[in-house]
């Protein structure tokens, strides 16, 4: 299908905030599908509700998207090149599925052409550079998962213009008790030396699974451990007949960055193969170096130029990004996590994490034998680089040390702006878990004219990831903070095993996450139920 014949088919859509955390169900990893193809997976298969498969159709089709500031009052959309999986099935989508394996698995994927030039589907990084499809054919794909980690699967021919147009996916190769180096813990790697400064970190998390020896720098779970224990405060009136923490073992993120150019997409489109957009020395000269114009996006110039106008972290940006429990990592102090970060564009990015300093781990598949501790590491056009976040107690919380040590937290003054306050430790911050910015009751309308509360309230702690090359964070030229945005979420400590208060639509996108049901299995309580701040 042509770009203008998808053009007439689209279709103005909205989302409330509500309906878009409700819905942010398993089967998606913030715009990405998720496929479990492994039977050493079954409590990934079970506790979050995935898809389980040994064997992937997909088509290479073209679909346009939906950008996160389209609505009825403004068009962002986007023409794509995408791998469409059809068995199982999702929608269209760009990035591709995340496909989820233990090392040691097999992964077969079909591939159908269905653009009009030959395409193919790729992943060096396990070994794999398959042949052209050419247009109406396909071929099957066999990829090993032999090394852990994430990995990059696209199209590699025409490059970078195939795999830039949306072609492109992960690979989520995950560790098997056969990766464990004796008498230690797992890590996202495997076969690591006892000495080796990541091994020596991931036994610094939580617990040593192996001697039960537990950390003095980071109480909790190690990486490899998930927990299903009962709240310490469980109220079976209020919390139904099986309440857990539920919290998944080894905890890993995906943030695939790309950006888009619908104007230069859009040539892509029309163009005939080997002609124009298509060809790759035009395509980088548009992409990376078309000239500033004013008023690029606005009416009086619908032309615009070529660069990007869209900067995305697993297909979404702004809001849909940092509030999607797939891409925003949520989750408890002593709850680490791994982030893994794939840029398949054109543009380098720097990510800066606030909250926790975070250890790079792996950086293009070589594993750091003395991971630096950093807030802020470039990621450079196809470079694979791995966060290891411990989730330890914000640093600009006042401890004896200041670095967010488990220790006793230092006493607060009375706050003579909050009525009844009194001294009390400030960590955790419980006169904040009750603040609303801006206040209750601040009212905007939406689109459809109706009010909508913009009153947030500072529970779960929020704090933002963004890029530190500021064009990001921009859409349509434009609109701060709508571009490649993520964060990350306190939603207690389990030091104690406090939860933090949260509103019920939080609480439907992270119950999600967390792979439970209300009201048989719940990740943390609404606000106001008995025995919880």
């Amino acid at each position: 299908m042509g770009i203008q014949a998808l053009l007439k088919e689209e279709t103005v859509k909205s989302i409330t905030r509500r309906d878009f955390l409700k819905y942010s169900v398993g089967a998606v990893a913030g715009g990405m599908a998720v496929l479990v193809v492994s039977k050493n997976l079954p409590w990934l298969a079970k506790d979050m509700a995935l898809a389980a498969t040994q064997n992937i159709t997909m088509h290479m089709t073209d679909a346009m998207k939906d950008m996160a500031v389209h609505n009825s009052l403004n068009t962002a959309q986007c023409y794509y090149w995408v791998y469409q999986c059809t068995s199982p099935s999702y929608p269209a989508e760009s990035p591709a599925p995340v496909i989820m394996v233990s090392r040691g698995d097999t992964i077969n994927i079909t591939c159908f052409n269905d653009l009009d030039e030959p395409h193919t589907l790729s992943c060096p990084s396990l070994g794999v550079t398959s042949a052209p499809i050419p247009p109406g054919q396909s071929a099957t794909i066999t990829i090993p998962a032999s090394i852990c980690g994430a990995h990059l699967y696209y199209d590699h021919l025409n490059a970078p213009v195939n795999r830039v147009m949306g072609l492109h996916g992960t690979i989520l190769v995950l560790p098997t008790e056969a990766d464990r180096t004796a008498g230690h813990n797992l890590t996202p790697y495997g076969g690591l030396a006892a000495s080796h400064g990541v091994q020596r970190l991931y036994d610094d998390f939580g617990r040593n699974t192996q001697t039960g020896v537990r950390s003095a720098h980071f109480p909790g779970l190690a990486w490899e451990e998930g927990d299903s224990r009962t709240w310490a405060l469980y109220d079976p009136a209020i919390d139904g007949p099986t309440p857990v923490v539920n919290c998944p073992p080894m905890r890993s993120y995906i943030w695939l960055l790309s950006q888009a150019s619908p104007k230069l997409f859009a040539e892509v489109g029309n163009a005939a193969p080997g002609t124009g957009a298509r060809i790759p020395a035009n395509f980088m000269e548009a992409f990376l170096r078309d000239p500033f114009q004013p008023h690029a996006y606005h009416t009086d110039n619908p032309g615009g130029n070529r660069i990007p106008s869209y900067f995305l972290i697993n297909g979404q940006s702004g809001w849909y990004s940092h509030f999607s429990p797939y891409v925003t990592p949520m989750g408890r102090v002593g709850e680490p996590v791994v982030v893994h970060i794939i840029n398949a564009g054109l543009w380098a990015h720097s990510m800066h994490l606030h909250a926790n300093h975070m250890w790079i781990t792996s950086k293009n598949g070589a594993v750091n034998p003395n991971p630096i501790w950093v807030d802020v590491f470039r990621v450079d056009p196809m470079d694979r680089v791995d966060y290891t976040i411990p989730f330890m107690r914000p640093p600009d919380v006042g401890h004896p040390r200041g670095i967010g040590l488990p220790e006793t937290p230092l006493m607060t003054v009375a706050n003579p702006d909050i009525p009844g306050s009194k001294p009390h430790p400030v960590w955790p911050p419980v006169e904040e878990f009750n603040i609303y910015m801006p206040a209750l009751g601040t009212k905007a309308k939406n689109a459809a004219g109706q009010d909508v509360e913009l009153g947030q309230r500072m529970s779960p702690l929020c704090y933002p990831m963004h890029d530190h090359s500021e064009p990001s964070q921009t859409s349509q030229g434009g609109n701060y903070n709508t571009g490649l945005i993520s964060g990350i979420y306190f939603t207690g400590d389990r030091n104690g095993m406090m939860d933090f208060p949260m509103d019920e639509d939080f609480h439907m996108a992270y119950k999600n996450a967390r792979g439970c049901e209300y009201p048989i299995e719940r990740a943390a309580p609404p606000i106001g139920e008995i025995g919880h701040p």
